[in-house]
């Protein structure tokens, strides 16, 4: 062709055949050349730029700090065209198609990643991975029953594939087993670091009809009912509730069964030992009957003390049951035999003050008969 001969439009025929066909799907190679408010201006190698507007930039959560001018990746073609001289293109989607390859071998390695969880749907949450939108089912984002699943939006958990299909872009994601190794092995540590006795702080996580679950950090610990207060209690929330902090002492540490029995009440406080730290043996003392057994009867000596009169010690008399001589709310006068403070028992008796006030009756009419003389004994008779 003679230069001196060319027209403008040979010119743009030149131009024409330098410049890169491209079309919609097509794969092409980005580099950002500005950052504005509708999204991304990239240089595709085309006579337009390519646009990424910010809802096909990413599937996770983007931080438009740290978009650099100069960065490169891949896109889609969307449209050739979007009217304003633009070619519309996808970072999204380009991920999404070189996604199946690395998803894929994520599968087959069985290998650990983080997701950031994006929506809850039906059944379970969303996340996307590589590109593609991958389905946790609510039973197995935790290792533990999840109420509520929407407080995972926005968090990253640890997950493992656990069914993918290529055809159909499946992909099912379990953080289940990840969280149980990882609660099994913080609860292993927390168990070689309780030690019986001493006290540590928790958080009440359960009520049950026969106590409560309290959380210690990695490890879970049992206080029953009766060690949640010194008075009888008809429930755990007649004292605690979900969500409490409290301070509980460690009563047994079961390494092997993964078990924890702890105690709210405080012993310092226990008013067993508060209201009979004035007792003594051989003292006698107030009491009223409360209730029978087959092998005596036991009298409350104060509001939070009782002790037993055993059958052997209720009358000098040969009884079979208590109830021949006693009745419910009788009050009576009972000796302390016996003070077993480290099981919290009173041994009692009601034949010891008899034979004591008998004895006394006996001593005076002695005395009294010692000190009469024979005038005294002649005078009442004249």
């Amino acid at each position: 062709m003679d230069e001196n001969n060319i027209t403008m439009a040979d010119l743009m025929a030149e131009i024409d055949k330098s410049m890169t066909r491209i079309y919609r799907g097509d794969i092409l190679k980005a580099k950002v050349a500005l950052i504005q408010d509708q999204g991304v201006i990239v240089n595709i190698g085309y006579h337009a730029d390519g646009l990424i507007t910010w809802s096909e930039f990413s599937y996770d959560e983007i931080d438009k700090n740290s978009i650099q001018i100069g960065d490169e990746f891949e896109v889609t073609v969307l449209k050739i065209d979007d009217g304003e001289g633009n070619v519309l293109v996808s970072k999204r989607r380009a991920e999404a198609e070189t996604a199946l390859i690395d998803v894929a071998e994520l599968f087959e390695k069985k290998e650990v990643f983080t997701v950031r969880i994006k929506e809850v749907v039906k059944g379970g949450v969303v996340a996307p991975v590589k590109g593609l939108r991958a389905f946790i089912p609510g039973s197995q984002i935790s290792n533990t029953y999840v109420q509520d699943l929407a407080q995972y939006v926005g968090q990253e958990v640890e997950v493992e594939i656990i069914e993918f299909v290529p055809k159909t872009k499946k992909v099912v994601l379990s953080g289940k087993r990840i969280a149980a190794e990882k609660a099994g092995a913080a609860k292993k540590e927390k168990l070689e670091e309780l030690v019986e006795g001493q006290k540590y702080s928790g958080t009440i996580t359960k009520l049950m009809p026969y106590g409560v679950f309290v959380n210690l950090g990695g490890v879970d610990g049992l206080i029953h009912n009766n060690d949640l207060s010194w008075t009888r209690i008809k429930h755990p929330s007649d004292i605690v509730k979900e969500g409490d902090k409290v301070e509980v002492t460690v009563l047994t540490v079961d390494k092997t069964a993964g078990k924890v029995s702890l105690r709210l009440k405080d012993i310092d406080m226990d008013p067993w030992y508060l209201e009979s730290v004035n007792l003594e043996k051989d003292q006698i003392v107030p009491a009223t009957i409360t209730r029978f057994t087959h092998f005596g009867a036991f009298a409350k000596i104060s509001e939070n003390v009782e002790g037993l009169i055993h059958i052997s010690q209720i009358s000098e008399k040969r009884i079979q049951k208590a109830e021949e001589v006693l009745e419910i709310g009788q009050e009576v006068q009972v000796k302390v035999l016996n003070i077993d403070k480290e099981n919290k028992k009173i041994s009692l008796s009601l034949k010891e003050v008899e034979e004591k006030a008998d004895e006394e009756i006996l001593q005076y009419m002695t005395q009294d008969e010692e000190s009469t003389t024979l005038g005294d004994v002649l005078g009442n008779l004249f």
